[in-house]
């Protein structure tokens, strides 16, 4: 029997989520959102059965839960599920403080329920083949450099559509972003022992008084550095990664991984997935969200194996807590 997954929030990354699930063999029968009109509509645009305002009766209806609503609501959310006995896929990020994401932790380990977090960027199949040839010694890096801008002075979101609540370069894209890189150097579950943290929130706010910049230094064991650059004061979109190291340095852009000797293009560009490789006419921006679209698919896959086979997730609460101790440092540095 499939797993009965409900869907807790109704916008555009909610969207996203339905069409991972069913992909993986879930069954989505339930969305919740915060009006009975807006759950209604959205549960007829994508064939749910159950809509409800609220999360309540719909955690009584269901195996499983995607939450996907604006940033501030997830830690509640998470805990309420978990507390009802439900295992939770929490988009990122798990919380908006160190002391939200801890309490999700400590709430999972009391009641054994799964948590898992969307740090979607662990999943993108390059960066996977390149965290295997590191794990396995064939490469060794030295550092990793990490890029993303975008334009956020006001309350929109990915899709450019206006939206009510306000997002966090610190606690969304940040991170994304310090995971991503602990996870690279470091594995499943970077160690805090081996972490320093220098860097600062930029003094300009958005216009609801968010930071719109961030930039950090981190040293990780056998002196390795991460350097990050956020920014939501961009008229340009970038999204690109610099990983140097001892054989040879790495370079992730529009939703490819090459190395820098052409000879070297080796197989990492050629997994991303035969749709993308073959669409040479596509834009770079095209591959890049394909790319994340296949990654959503498998960290979607993984959360609802885990269950089936019951075993913590990858990425679950646990794993991800490194990156907010680093995030919350960074806050009180700045």
């Amino acid at each position: 029997m499939s797993i009965r997954v409900g869907i807790i929030g109704a916008g555009d990354i909610a969207r996203v989520h339905v069409r991972a699930i069913r992909a993986a063999g879930g069954n989505v029968v339930a969305v919740s959102a915060l009006s009975e009109r807006e759950s209604k509509a959205f549960a007829l645009e994508h064939d749910i059965e159950l809509a409800f305002e609220g999360a309540e009766s719909l955690l009584e209806r269901v195996d499983a839960v995607v939450i996907a609503t604006p940033n501030g609501e997830h830690a509640g959310q998470t805990i309420a599920s978990v507390r009802a006995g439900v295992p939770v896929l929490c988009e990122i990020p798990a919380g908006v403080s160190l002391n939200e994401a801890v309490a999700v932790k400590d709430e999972a380990e009391r009641s054994g329920v799964t948590v898992m977090v969307a740090h979607t960027l662990r999943f993108l199949e390059p960066m996977q083949r390149l965290r295997d040839d590191i794990a396995k010694s064939r490469f060794t890096p030295r550092h990793v450099i990490l890029r993303r801008t975008t334009m956020r002075r006001t309350n929109a979101g990915w899709s450019g559509q206006p939206r009510a609540w306000v997002d966090s370069i610190v606690w969304h894209h940040g991170a994304h972003q310090v995971d991503f890189a602990l996870w690279l150097l470091q594995g499943e579950r970077a160690d805090l022992t081996k972490i320093t943290v220098h860097g600062s929130v930029g003094s300009q706010r958005s216009i609801a008084g968010q930071p719109l910049d961030l930039g950090a230094v981190l040293g990780v064991e056998d002196g390795g550095l991460v350097s990050l650059s956020l920014s939501y004061n961009s008229s340009r979109d970038v999204e690109d990664a610099l990983i140097i190291g001892d054989e040879r340095t790495y370079v992730f852009s529009n939703g490819q991984l090459r190395s820098t000797s052409a000879s070297e293009r080796d197989s990492f560009s050629r997994h991303i997935s035969p749709g993308v490789q073959r669409d040479v006419e596509g834009s770079p921006a095209s591959r890049l969200d394909d790319l994340k679209k296949q990654a959503i698919r498998a960290q979607d896959a993984e959360f609802l194996r885990a269950i089936s086979e019951g075993r913590q997730p990858r990425s679950s609460i646990k794993d991800i807590l490194p990156a907010m101790h680093v995030l919350q440092a960074l806050v009180q540095e700045g």
